[in-house]
């Protein structure tokens, strides 16, 4: 007779065939709502950002932005790998799930215990005493994210985006936008910042946990553990290179140039990162769990990864000449003249936006090809050049420091590329060769909007200005696929298709 604890828990039902319907159009479909939602959460991110920075210091951001940096890599340090493994194994049983959901959370407790003890010698590290009552209360992190990383796995691992979506934008609306403003308006200073994160934190949590009630349970098994663990140690390291390569620079500005530093490349960084994480960590929750279905099949993952690289492409780097050429406006008049310092930083980071989104791809089929220790190295090498662009920057200020990264960034994401061909197999000589056209209409664009720039700002003034070269960008995408929709090339006609055929189910079901 099976042991039921080996069963396949209730909800997952195993992976579907991926030959049941187009993989093409169902990870588009996928993607097209992780991006709605995350879309509607990265508007909202960066109007909350604007409120913020009008009530708050570069130095408050500075010192929880600190925090925040040391709290991540433990974080993920932490984890082991656990729930990726849940999402990645390719006969989930109910042992896994038990022993996962047991496994993190009392690695959440002990992780939460250890760096509240740790919080004094952190802000040493930073040379910011003021870090390490905000490092104390931060440690309630851990058990509160840890209680809800396995529903959410299992939450993914069953495509269920939408619901994901919805409750990412929800908790960030409710438990980060609100209670921030709310207290930054009570002068809470750095304090707003800390709340808000532990109330975006606890509402996920607690809507991950409500949909999965049903999958979820109290159990531990050897066996399951060390199996998850083989995958997850692997996935462990790749995440803390990720960290590495994302947060060295932060850490590098805080100890060096200080607290309204660190402020002020932090916030440029949000905000040139936004639509990186927007494209990138949406496409990668999809992606991974699509992927690791057809992971045996390397001329369909080839297609997937060039399909979804010249995506991100035809998404980033239009989207790059405009937030190069409007900078000045958005950061002095949407921010204020506070964060003037911020501009040039913000302007070279920007340039590697189409980097930062598109090395999550490659990332994403690295680990659903079960190469988790190449993905690893690859990290591991990112890391360290970030490291080095950012201490041998730091000698010419915060663009230095944003140049030395941004050139690690695009150094390492071919490296990516030669990776994925050397241990996969995959080519992506065609997204290359989209890239390169995609890198003309930026540049052409970028002209443009420069030239609409200079002839409008006297006139119009910088909100009317920024607003107008907004919307130019919105009617660009409108005329290419209206009237030539071929510059977008495969990926262009996919969404083209999709948009098409979603308005025409709409439009009879409405007749």
């Amino acid at each position: 007779m099976e042991d039921p604890s080996n069963s396949p828990p209730e909800g997952d039902g195993g992976k579907k065939s991926p030959e049941k319907e187009d993989l093409t159009s169902r990870t588009l479909t996928n993607y097209m709502w992780m991006l709605a939602g995350g879309g509607s959460e990265a508007i909202l991110k960066i109007a909350i950002l604007l409120i913020l920075a009008r009530l708050l210091t570069p130095a408050d951001f500075g010192v929880v932005s600190a925090a925040l940096t040391v709290v991540a890599l433990a974080e993920i340090s932490g984890q082991i790998g656990i729930a990726p493994s849940i999402v990645q194994v390719k006969k989930l049983t109910r042992s896994h799930v038990e022993t996962g959901f047991v496994t993190t959370l009392f690695l959440g407790v002990v992780l939460a215990i250890l760096f509240y003890l740790l919080s004094e010698p952190i802000a040493r590290l930073y040379r910011m005493p003021e870090v390490e009552p905000l490092v104390e209360v931060f440690a309630l992190l851990f058990i509160i994210k840890g209680a809800g990383l396995v529903s959410e796995a299992l939450l993914l691992r069953n495509m269920q985006f939408r619901a994901v979506a919805m409750l990412s934008l929800i908790s960030y609306s409710i438990g980060y936008g609100s209670v921030a403003v709310t207290l930054a308006m009570m002068d809470y200073g750095a304090w707003a910042l800390v709340w808000a994160q532990l109330a975006q934190a606890s509402l996920l949590t607690l809507g991950f946990l409500a949909l999965a009630r049903d999958q979820l349970g109290f159990g531990f098994k050897w066996q399951a553990f060390t199996g998850m663990l083989n995958f997850g140690f692997g996935f462990s390291l790749v995440r803390i290179g990720n960290y590495t390569s994302q947060n060295a620079d932060f850490f590098v500005v805080g100890r060096l140039l200080g607290a309204d530093a660190l402020g002020l490349y932090s916030r440029a960084f949000v905000l040139m990162a936004t639509p990186a994480r927007l494209v990138g960590q949406m496409g990668d929750r999809v992606l991974f769990p699509t992927l690791a279905t057809i992971q045996d099949d390397r001329a369909r993952l080839q297609r997937a990864l060039n399909r979804a690289l010249s995506l991100a492409a035809m998404l980033q780097l239009p989207m790059t000449a405009l937030l190069l050429v409007s900078a000045p406006e958005i950061i002095v008049v949407l921010m204020g003249e506070q964060w003037a310092p911020a501009i040039i930083p913000f302007q070279i980071l920007v340039c590697t936006l189409f980097f930062r989104t598109a090395y999550k791809f490659i990332n994403a089929i690295l680990r659903a090809a079960g190469r988790v220790y190449v993905a690893a190295l690859w990290q591991w090498i990112y890391a360290a050049s970030v490291v080095a662009g950012a201490y041998f920057g730091v000698k010419a200020g915060l663009a230095g420091v944003a140049v030395g990264v941004g050139v690690a960034i695009a150094f390492c994401y071919f490296v990516g590329l030669y990776v994925v061909f050397r241990f996969i197999g995959v080519d992506t000589s065609e997204s290359l060769r989209r890239l390169f056209i995609y890198i003309i209409v930026g540049v052409a664009l970028s002209a443009a909007m420069f030239g609409l720039r200079l002839l409008l700002l006297p006139i119009l003034g910088g909100l009317l200005t920024l607003l107008t070269l907004f919307a130019s960008l919105g009617l660009f995408y409108v005329v290419v696929f209206v009237w030539t929709p071929s510059l977008f090339g495969g990926e262009g006609e996919v969404l083209r298709e999709r948009f098409l055929t979603r308005l025409n189910k709409r439009s009879s079901s409405k007749a």
